[in-house]
């Protein structure tokens, strides 16, 4: 069981064991039954023949058994016909069937039969298998005690043992096809609200609905409500938090522009500390608000963002900036990625606006499907860095050019947000000569077009 991951293989396999348990031990007593059965109709037959031909023997007046009248079956009469009888007195025989004709039947050491003490198993005249009965008795008109033999062939009781078991066997078959099939209808519709909860909690991730639509069974209903709850609850402190960020960043953006401002009144010497001080303070404003905003941001179910149509979005506004640089983006119209708008433009648009500062004239985005994550590769013909410089590049305020305009936030923004949707952010070589840049992100269903 271990090695099943499904509840339906799970259900199935119990189902498959119980039921070749039962049809197996149904079988067997079936067909204990029905050999019984057989049997003791092979030995009531026997029983009633012996005790006809009883009614029919006497002894004469000379003291030697003989047969009144014949046997009503024909086949004692045809010579070795399967059905036979002999009457002994002590090791002779002195009375037997026509149907032995110059042959007699071997009725002492036999190998008992069925449990019964008066049958046994033997061989008859043509070797063929006999079932006997034997029996002591008195004949009219004679003290002597008679030992009477009466035989018939046990190939037409082990024939139609046979054929009961094939019936049986048949039967059993199809009773299994049916009963696995109602175990498969069972399993199937019994399963089917868990594999439609599934299905909402997919569209949930896409971004398709926000919260579980469907009624679902008694058992599961309780649950379904309480994580529409949950989600509701956590959608509303999500949103409250990210008001409460950009209240925070409306707040402090008006006193840090009033300081700016005011620095050109004080004395030049004065101004470089303060303008440091400044720029510190604006360094963790930027870092902490990346972290806030990181923070919640893998947790957002139900986002779906389109790769492409945000690519283009993001790159026109960047080619008005940089004029005379050429974006070629290559990346099917239909995929899409399970991240917030938001937060996919400011990954995006911080390797998009490192690639446009640094190429030379060309850039490319591509993409490529790995499983269920998407591989975003931005790359430039710029200068690139080295191995240490990339290992530096997101590592919080680094700064690998001090003449180019920057934060150094950028980077590490980028590289946090991605870890917080379980992704990555990797720098390497591009094929174009300068960086490439490999966002890896949750893919979700392709969007339609």
């Amino acid at each position: 069981m271990r090695g099943i991951r499904t509840l339906r293989g799970r259900l199935l396999v119990i189902a498959l064991i119980w039921c070749g348990l039962f049809l197996s031990a149904t079988g067997f007593s079936l067909q204990r039954m029905l050999t019984n059965y057989w049997q003791e109709a092979e030995a009531d037959g026997l029983r009633l023949q012996l005790f006809d031909l009883l009614s029919r023997l006497e002894v004469n007046d000379d003291g030697v058994p003989v047969l009144t009248e014949s046997m009503s079956d024909p086949r004692f009469r045809q010579p070795y016909s399967g059905f036979y009888w002999q009457l002994e007195a002590g090791p002779r025989v002195v009375i037997k069937s026509r149907s032995l004709w110059d042959r007699e039947l071997i009725s002492h050491k036999l190998k008992p039969a069925f449990g019964d003490r008066d049958l046994f198993l033997g061989k008859g005249p043509g070797d063929e298998p006999l079932l006997l009965m034997t029996r002591s008795v008195l004949l009219p008109g004679s003290d002597q005690v008679f030992r009477l033999v009466m035989a018939k062939d046990s190939s037409v009781l082990t024939q139609t043992l046979q054929k009961t078991r094939i019936s049986l066997f048949f039967g059993l078959g199809f009773a299994a096809g049916g009963l696995i099939l109602g175990f498969l209808f069972q399993i199937l519709y019994g399963l089917r609200p868990l594999l439609l909860l599934r299905r909402e909690l997919v569209r949930i991730h896409q971004g398709h609905q926000e919260k579980f639509e469907h009624r679902y069974p008694l058992e599961i209903q309780p649950l379904v409500e309480d994580i529409n709850r949950l989600l509701h609850h956590y959608g509303e402190l999500l949103s409250r938090a990210r008001a409460h960020t950009g209240n925070l960043a409306h707040a402090l953006k008006t006193p840090l522009s009033i300081l700016r401002n005011q620095l050109p009144q004080l004395p030049e010497s004065e101004q470089p500390p303060v303008t440091e001080q400044l720029d510190q303070i604006q360094r963790h404003i930027d870092y902490h608000l990346g972290k806030a905003r990181v923070t919640g941001a893998a947790k957002v179910l139900g986002v779906s963002t389109p790769l492409k149509a945000r690519i283009e979005y993001i790159g026109r506004a960047f080619s008005r900036l940089y004029p005379g640089k050429e974006l070629v983006i290559d990346i099917p119209i239909n995929l899409a990625v399970g991240v917030e708008e938001q937060d996919f433009d400011e990954m995006v648009g911080n390797l998009l606006e490192n690639a446009y500062k640094w190429s030379t004239r060309q850039l490319r985005v591509s993409t490529a499907e790995l499983g269920d994550w998407i591989s975003l590769r931005i790359e430039d013909d710029g200068p690139g860095m080295s191995e240490e410089q990339m290992a530096k590049a997101i590592e919080r305020g680094v700064r690998l050019d001090e003449q180019v305009p920057g934060s150094g936030l950028g980077l590490n923004i980028v590289s946090e947000l991605a870890g917080a949707y379980r992704g990555s952010l990797i720098m390497g070589r591009s094929e174009l000569g300068g960086l490439a840049a490999s966002l890896s992100l949750p893919k979700v269903a392709r969007v339609e077009r």
